[in-house]
């Protein structure tokens, strides 16, 4: 077999990997090949490398070496090792200081909104960060040319009025967005990313990045689940932790070279968007669908932006998706909860899935090919048919084409609208309560195993527990395989107090995402019986606000999960959904389902560290056991920062 890997990777081993057609061995998973080399690519890149000037052959001796050791018992070992190394180099190169620290505006809106509730998004300036922002700015590298106005392109249904000129540009130099534009090769694009680290460090800040080229062996090893959480720029515990994430990585080149990518979110900062880009050394045609643009940076012609109408002037457009598309024709999706500007993947929790590489489909193949055990691919395209915007039919053929067959979730989404008949239940909660009913599989104890929520707002949830949380929600979460009736289990809400707020990073800037109105928890105070403080010691996240939203069931002895639930849909009507005399929903939502029957082939997920757990343990964000207000406490609300200005 060794031999066999030679001659795929011999020649291959600096630049994409490229799998013929046609091969000699039986592979009935292109995609997780295609990761497996990706690894070995950068095995044997660094042990070539080791001696610098010496020519080093590959062998069958040194695969057949690096096979092993991707496979032995010992891999864990390895990983630790080459954390080390990796640590070390980025010490070397550059002061521990996360890339988007200061990277561009403080004074941006700080506050996601819950649209459906009528709560509207508080925007606080602050003249520190006002000023670091017009700092950065006005910051230009070095160059013969003279900057260039970028030409606003405007979409069929969007007027391009509102991208102003960079206003503090002084025409002598570069901007971000035309270094952006001028990575038309690889060699361009590794300059400008050293250009654009040298601006933020002419700017004053201290630059930090993890060094591209290396996710692909992180990805790898974060197999079976392929569940990230955000990298927090003040705790420096979770630099090298092996789950921790920052926004290059996910565009890292030792996946592939993008070539074009779909951004689906809320608030948009695009200036950041493509500062991300040049950090990673790449540079895409982009089309992104946004609720809220919070920059005016000039747009080139590869950049579309399209304003999401909304049917209701209280609905959100609140999804969180990527789709990257690799020049080798395959994609990638990504499901987060974090908005795309700085302050979302700063000092904030939030939590990514990123699927599997996901090839073309050979031409033959028929519509129906390519789906996962999960139909995610079925649910997925019918999500973005419901746009119904013409920008998106590309999409939409994108999709179809792919080979889904390696991804082992769900995907749920809400859609805007009153859905009927057979629709009803491919949206919301009841898409998520069809699901547990097909699949989650629980102990005749099952009443036992509480229900506990966490996410960063809500919504108006009507006068008592009874009324909408418990009726829909609580019961749509309690569904399993076995029939029958059964008590609902108890319901845990983990939602930041205020003591968790001044504890936590947040505080420091007088910055928030936790858009809760104080006129809406008057109406509904009950819910403090069923409330429980963000802690997050284990994983380094305590003082890092939750902008993730989970949900999940768990064992009574706190060490098992029948499923889990990473979305961008707090706890509220409109990211839900809610039964009127029909089914209603206000906001575009996203979310994926981990369940142990398609990834693991158990029953549950385990979530307590073991010394050696026959699968990995599944992380969830938060500490257990849960921990509840102190009497004294009360949940974070808006106005807290009237009363303490």
């Amino acid at each position: 077999m060794s031999a066999i890997v030679e001659k795929l990777l011999v020649n291959q081993l600096d630049g994409m990997i490229e799998i013929p057609e046609i091969l000699s061995f039986t592979c009935n998973d292109r995609s997780q090949l295609l990761d497996q080399l990706k690894v070995l690519q950068m095995v044997l890149r660094k042990e070539r490398n080791k001696n610098e000037g010496n020519s080093i052959s590959v062998t069958n001796n040194q695969l057949t070496k690096a096979q092993s050791s991707l496979n032995s018992k010992d891999v864990q070992e390895k990983v630790e090792r080459h954390k080390k190394a990796t640590t070390q180099k980025r010490q070397d190169k550059l002061k521990q200081m996360d890339i988007e620290a200061e990277a561009l505006s403080r004074a941006l809106s700080n506050k996601e909104h819950e649209s459906s509730e009528n709560i509207k998004t508080r925007k606080r300036t602050q003249s520190s960060a006002g000023s670091a922002t017009k700092k950065m700015k006005e910051v230009n590298i070095e160059s013969n040319k003279h900057s260039k106005e970028s030409q606003q392109i405007s979409d069929d249904s969007q007027s391009s009025s509102t991208s102003k000129k960079q206003s503090q540009s002084t025409g002598k130099g570069t901007s971000l967005m035309d270094m952006y534009e001028q990575c038309d090769s690889e060699k361009s694009r590794k300059e400008v990313r050293e250009k654009a680290i040298r601006m933020m460090r002419q700017s004053g800040y201290d630059v930090s990045v993890v060094e591209p080229g290396e996710f692909a062996l992180k990805y790898a090893l974060s197999a079976p689940y392929h569940l990230f959480f955000t990298r927090v720029e003040k705790a420096k515990e979770t630099y090298n932790q092996k789950f921790s994430i920052t926004f290059p990585e996910i565009l890292d080149r030792s996946l592939g070279e993008i070539v074009n990518s779909l951004h689906l979110n809320f608030m948009v900062d695009v200036g950041w968007l493509c500062l991300q880009y040049l950090l990673a050394g790449q540079r895409t045609d982009m089309m992104i669908l946004y609720g809220d643009r919070v920059d005016q940076e000039s747009l080139g012609c590869n950049i579309t932006m399209i304003h999401v109408d909304m049917p209701s002037a209280f609905g959100c457009h609140h999804t969180k998706i990527m789709i990257l598309q690799y020049k080798d024709d395959g994609i990638r999706i990504v499901v987060s909860t974090a908005n795309l500007y700085s302050d979302d993947w700063e000092n904030r929790t939030q939590g990514l899935w990123i699927s599997p590489h996901l090839p073309l489909l050979p031409e033959s193949a028929n519509s129906n090919d390519g789906e996962s055990p999960t139909n995610f691919k079925k649910d997925f395209e019918r999500y973005l048919s419901k746009y119904r915007h013409p920008a998106l039919t590309q999409w939409i053929w994108i999709v179809r084409k792919a080979d889904f067959s390696a991804v082992n979730v769900y995907f749920v989404a809400s859609v805007p609208g009153t859905h009927k008949n057979v629709d009803v239940d491919f949206w919301g909660h009841r898409k998520l309560a069809q699901i547990l009913s097909q699949h989650a599989t629980l102990p005749p104890d099952a009443p036992q195993w509480s229900i506990i929520a966490q996410s960063s707002s809500i919504g108006s949830l009507g006068p008592n527990y009874e009324s909408w949380l418990s009726r829909e929600i609580v019961s749509s979460m309690s569904r399993e395989t076995t029939q029958g009736l059964k008590s609902h289990p108890k319901f845990q809400f983990v939602y930041p107090s205020i003591e968790n707020y001044k504890r936590s990073f947040d505080f420091q800037t007088l910055s928030s995402c936790l858009p809760y109105s104080l006129k809406v928890h008057s109406k509904q105070q009950w819910i403090e019986s069923y409330l429980y403080q963000w802690k997050a010691t284990r994983t380094g996240r305590n003082r890092a606000i939750p902008h993730i939203k989970s949900y999940t069931r768990i064992s009574p002895d706190l060490k098992s999960i029948p499923w889990f639930v990473l979305t961008s849909a707090n706890l509220s009507k409109a990211a839900w959904g809610a039964q009127r005399s029909n089914y209603y929903i206000m906001n575009y939502e996203a979310g994926v389902v981990f369940l142990p029957k398609f990834i693991t082939g158990t029953t549950t997920f385990t979530i307590e560290d073991e010394e050696d757990p026959a699968v990995p343990i599944f992380r969830i964000p938060y500490d257990l056991p849960l921990c509840r207000y102190d009497s004294a406490d009360s949940p974070f609300v808006n106005e807290f920062f009237s009363t303490h200005s």
